[in-house]
Order: C-alpha cells, then structure tokens, then sequence
C-alpha cells in the first residue's frame, strides 16, 4: 500500500518546510505502507533544497522534489497529481508546508478508509482552538472543543456536499483520500486566494458514497507564507481579489452542479454576503486605496458582468451590512481558511 503525500512549497523561511518533513516521518505507520513525499516547489523564493538538505528518509519513506512555475498553491498540487500514477498510488494526503501533523493522523485516516469511505479529514488546532470549533455543523454534532474525547463518523456523499456548498469544513492538510477512483480531480487554480480548496472536497464528496471524518486533533496550522490568510484582512491588497475569488466560485457551482431550491438558495445567500462585502470594501479603498478599486471594478467587468445587475441592492445594504461589521469587530472571529 502506498500513500503519496503532497506539498506545495513557497515559503520565505527557513525551517518551515523541514518540520513538516519531519512531521511525515514521525508517522505511526502499519507494516506495508510505504509513503512517497512529493514536494513541488511553486518558484519559492527560500529554496527547498535549504530546508531538506542531509534530511534522513528511513524505508518506507521516500521523496521527490518537482518544480514548477509560481502558480499558487493548487496548481502546485494539480503538479503532484499529474505526477503520480493511479495503479501505484493508493491514497493521496494534503500538507501544506507551514503545517504539522501529530503522529498519529495517517494510521487514523486508513483506518477510517478501510471501508468503504473514499474521503476522510481530521480536526486541527489553528490559533489556539480546534479548527471544527468554527462550524456550526460540527458545534452541533459533537463536542469539538480541546480535550473533548474524539469522535469518528461516516456520513453520506451527499450530505458532505451539502455541508461543504456552504462552508469549507475540511482543512487541506487533514484531508486523505482514495486516489485510483479520483484520480482526474483538480484544483481550479484561477481560484488562488479563496474557493478552489472548498470546490475540490465538494466535487470529491459528490464523486463519494461516504465520508468519513475524526474530530480527534491529527495536526496544527503554522504561521508561513498563506496567500488565504494575506488576503483576508480588510486592509490588505488582495482583500479584494480574494472576494472576487469567492463569487467566480459560487458563480462555478451553479454552472457545474444541479443544485436543487435548497442548495440554491444557501449558496445565494453566501454569495450576496459576499458582493455586500467586496462593494464595502471598494468603496472604502476609494479613500485608502484607489488604484485597488479600480483594479477590482476591471476584474469584475472582465469575470463576473452579471454583478452589475445586482450592484444597486447591494448599494442599499451596505449601511447595514457595516453595523453588522462593526459589531462583529468587537467579538474575535479568526477562522480557517485553504
């Protein structure tokens, strides 16, 4: 049995990319598993070669280091996909290079997938608190907080599609999958700063009967360079283009997916949220940041013509929608991003 666990890497740090190694090969491994580290080096301006050189790779434990032209974190992984072949590789995992995983987070991942599960994701601890604490789906199935005893479930394909139209519950580092059966999925990576994680665990959850999930703590969030969390601040240069990304995203799942009235109507709703907020954010670098706004006005007209219809409604909610910013401004809101 063979898992091939992928990392994209860009990273402006030394020592980032090597605790993640390290992190792999301090799994606790059943005998006959073998795992095949491929790092693809997104044009990073700290080369790999830094971080792995003189790095033990006891058996089963191999590695190779592709490289490929900057192209954001999920063209670097389509390059690991590309790379790897579906009669040879069992399962596929995700780690980012500033994250960890505890040791136990692979043996725990097949056995999930021993079944008849193609899809399973773990909890991890981001900024002090377990990444599931952000949803309302996990909050009101289980205990989620720190020190909660763990609990495993499989749920249906379909309900984790509908779950993940809406939020991105999976972080891509605790995500392991059967590869052979999903082995054509790929990242959209036009989607580079927000949706094209959420968009592949939604087309894999369509693609799979069952999914399985632990919500035991299998890994930790570091603090690299993140091109979600760069833009997710309202101050920030790319704030913009990463809700440019959000709509071009729930733009895609009406034009891919068949999506009934329900469906239709939570992801309408996500998508309004988040034209109130680019057009508030606009509005508000007309001030700051002009040359921002302007670049985002070009990029709508360009992807996204039909937002213009809807602009004169959004317009109207915007007082509301910044008392509702300023309330939420005084309670932390920090959640996982890609």
């Amino acid at each position: 049995m063979k898992i091939a666990v992928v990392i994209p890497y860009f990273q402006r740090k030394p020592g980032i990319l090597r605790s993640a190694v390290d992190s792999v090969l301090a799994q606790e491994l059943p005998d006959g598993v073998a795992v095949e580290l491929v790092i693809v080096d997104d044009e990073s301006p700290l080369p790999p070669q830094r971080d792995l050189g003189g790095i033990d790779l006891p058996p089963p434990f191999s590695m190779i280091l592709l490289d490929r032209a900057n192209g954001g974190p999920g063209a670097a992984r389509n390059t690991a996909l590309d790379y790897l072949d579906p009669a040879g590789t069992d399962y596929v995992a995700f780690l980012d290079s500033d994250d960890v995983w505890f040791p136990g987070h692979l043996r725990q991942a097949l056995m999930a997938l021993a079944g008849d599960a193609d899809f399973y994701f773990a909890n991890s601890m981001h900024d002090g608190v377990t990444s599931f604490s952000y949803f309302e789906y996990m909050t009101r199935n289980h205990d989620v907080g720190i020190g909660a005893e763990p609990e495993a479930r499989s749920i249906s394909g379909r309900r984790a599609f509908d779950e993940f139209l809406v939020h991105c519950i999976p972080h891509t580092s605790n995500v392991v999958y059967r590869f052979p059966p999903h082995s054509a999925l790929r990242f959209d990576s036009r989607l580079r700063r927000t949706g094209e994680d959420q968009l592949f665990w939604i087309m894999l959850a369509r693609q799979s009967g069952t999914v399985s999930y632990s919500t035991a703590v299998m890994g930790a969030r570091g603090e690299g360079v993140s091109i979600y969390r760069e833009a997710l601040a309202w101050d920030s240069v790319n704030a913009p283009d990463r809700l440019i990304d959000g709509l071009v995203f729930r733009n895609k799942l009406t034009t891919v997916f068949d999506l009934d009235a329900v469906q239709k109507t939570l992801s309408e709703k996500e998508e309004q949220e988040t034209r109130d907020h680019l057009v508030f954010l606009c509005l508000r670098n007309l001030r700051y940041r002009p040359l921002t706004t302007l670049h985002a006005i070009r990029r709508i007209s360009r992807e996204l013509p039909s937002f213009w219809l809807h602009f004169p409604k959004t317009c109207s909610r915007i007082p509301s929608h910044h008392r509702t910013l300023t309330v939420q401004a005084a309670i932390p809101q920090p959640g996982p991003g890609e």
